[in-house]
Parts: structure tokens; C-alpha cells; sequence
């Protein structure tokens, strides 16, 4: 297994993504319109406040997920040197990992990685796997695996 194992960023996570923030600009904008037609300055200066937050968030995952899900870019990736998390560009190498996990939330799940010492990121590092393709035990197990064979290497 000691070939690169590359799982790419998730269309549907993405879409999701973006779905939300567009939703609420389009229910603030229509209070928008309505407070500035009435003349409610504070209303109105809110809501743009809180549309700008929205369209800065749309953006945001428009050009870190969507983007790089259509152009089947790598989220996450397993190698010889290490794990590779594109989504939070952090690198963290076999010889630093002391164990992995599968952390299960309510709308997604994380890989929790215990380091042996404490790095710029702490002693454990989570990795979403909400922004991966895949399922989550499975890309877990993978990444468990690959490490107990780099483990075996040593």
C-alpha cells in the first residue's frame, strides 16, 4: 500500500456549501428591499451587513470547495512521507503520528490524528472529512492502515 492514495474534494459537500449561504442572502435581500423601501435606516443597514457576510461566505466556498471539486482536485491524500490535508494545507508526517481515529459528528466526520509532541497545530489535529469524497469510515480505515504499514516500515 505504500502508493499514493489521493481522495478528491466532494461535489455534493460543496454544492451544500454554497446552497446555504444563497438561501439566506435571498431571504435577508428581500428584507433588505422592504426595510429600505419603508425607510428603516437600521433595518436596512443590518441586513447589508449580514448579506455582505453571506455573499463573503458564498464566495469563500465557491473558490476553496466548488471550484476545486469540478477540477477533480485532491482533498485529502495519503503518501509514503505522510497525510496531506489539502483543505487546511497541512502536512503531518508518519513519524509524527502516534495514533487515528474516526470522530463522528452530527452532519459529518472527522479524522482525529494524536501526534507524539505538540505541534503549531497542538497534539491532535482534526481533518473534516465533510469537504472529502468518500465514505468516511473508509477513509479512515485507509488512513489507519497506511499507517500501521509505515509503522511496520520503521
Amino acid at each position: 500500500m505504500s502508493e499514493t492514495i489521493e481522495f478528491p474534494y466532494s461535489k455534493n459537500s460543496a454544492f451544500l456549501g454554497i446552497a446555504l449561504p444563497l438561501i439566506f442572502f435571498a431571504i435577508t435581500f428581500n428584507n433588505l428591499k422592504y426595510s429600505f423601501l419603508n425607510n428603516y435606516t437600521l433595518n436596512w443597514v443590518i441586513i447589508t451587513f449580514a448579506d455582505l457576510i453571506f455573499l463573503s461566505l458564498f464566495i469563500f466556498i465557491l473558490i476553496k470547495r466548488l471550484i476545486p471539486a469540478f477540477k477533480n482536485e485532491v482533498a485529502l491524500e495519503l503518501n509514503k512521507e505522510g497525510i496531506t490535508d489539502y483543505t487546511r494545507n497541512i502536512v503531518i508526517e508518519w513519524g509524527d503520528v502516534k495514533d487515528i481515529n474516526l470522530e463522528r459528528g452530527r452532519s459529518f466526520s472527522k479524522m482525529v490524528i494524536d501526534l507524539k509532541e505538540e505541534t503549531d497545530y497542538g497534539k491532535q489535529i482534526a481533518i473534516s472529512l465533510r469537504w472529502v469524497t468518500g465514505k468516511d469510515l473508509e477513509i479512515c480505515e485507509t488512513a489507519m492502515a497506511y499507517f500501521e504499514e509505515m509503522n511496520g516500515l520503521k
